[in-house]
């Protein structure tokens, strides 16, 4: 358990240390720009982009889904400006400095689409009983409650319930499909309530230290999977 916290705050300090570095290189970008051709439009972008940091980060912070827009546009925007230095401007210095960015921002990125950040969620699916999720029981200090698994990726899940868990609190999943039957237990590393009368979102990282755990983390997989896909072909039968 230990173990899962200390990687959980080192991840937490390398998606902050990847913020400062980020917005760093885009001033240092725009200021070698100002340097270079001065103009009052690049002023104007600087002024933007110091005020961007802020609630960008406030996205990060809150977990607002709002962060994936901001990172959207901000990838496209980097992608105009490496083109625009490396092939209109001939300016391969402030290119770099744009590239580097763009690579952090991916690497952020990926390091936030995990279940414990972002869980998707099936927004599109007005039916419930379509939605890409998974019955479960959750057993917390002796007790058992019913939930719903919302996602499954990375070696990481989203378990949706009414009751209250704690932070760092050690829980067991047990999913059934078909009679098939699976217990994998896990780590709370995050807590969200989105709407008031809604289910808590609880980001999980499930344990693994031992050889049978991964199995079982394998069988849940395929478990998720059967279900999704069972989902999908009923839905598609009503069509």
């Amino acid at each position: 358990m230990e173990s899962i916290e200390q990687t959980f705050k080192s991840e937490t300090k390398t998606i902050k240390f990847l913020m400062r570095a980020f917005f760093f290189l885009i001033h240092l970008a725009i200021m070698t720009e100002i340097v270079d051709n001065p103009k009052f439009r690049l002023g104007v972008r600087l002024v933007f982009f110091l005020w961007l940091a802020k609630p960008y980060y406030k996205t990060i912070k809150h977990r607002y889904y709002t962060y994936w827009t901001f990172s959207v546009m901000l990838f496209f925007y980097l992608l105009f400006k490496i083109y625009e230095q490396f092939y209109i401007l001939n300016n391969d210095h402030i290119g770099i400095l744009y590239l580097l960015s763009t690579l952090i921002l991916i690497l952020k990125m990926y390091i936030l689409s995990s279940p414990i950040y972002y869980p998707r969620v099936s927004w599109w699916e007005y039916d419930f009983r379509y939605r890409d999720d998974l019955k479960i029981m959750v057993k917390s200090q002796d007790k058992d409650y019913q939930a719903r698994l919302t996602d499954l990726r990375r070696h990481a899940g989203c378990v949706a319930m009414f009751e209250d868990i704690k932070l760092g609190e050690e829980i067991i999943v047990n999913a059934t499909v078909d009679e098939e039957n699976v217990l994998l237990r896990c780590i709370v590393m995050s807590k969200r309530r989105d709407i008031i009368g809604r289910p808590l979102i609880y980001g999980v990282q499930f344990k693994f230290d031992s050889k049978s755990n991964k199995k079982r983390y394998t069988s849940l997989e395929r478990l998720w999977k059967k279900q999704r896909n069972s989902k999908r072909k009923m839905k598609f039968a009503h069509v």
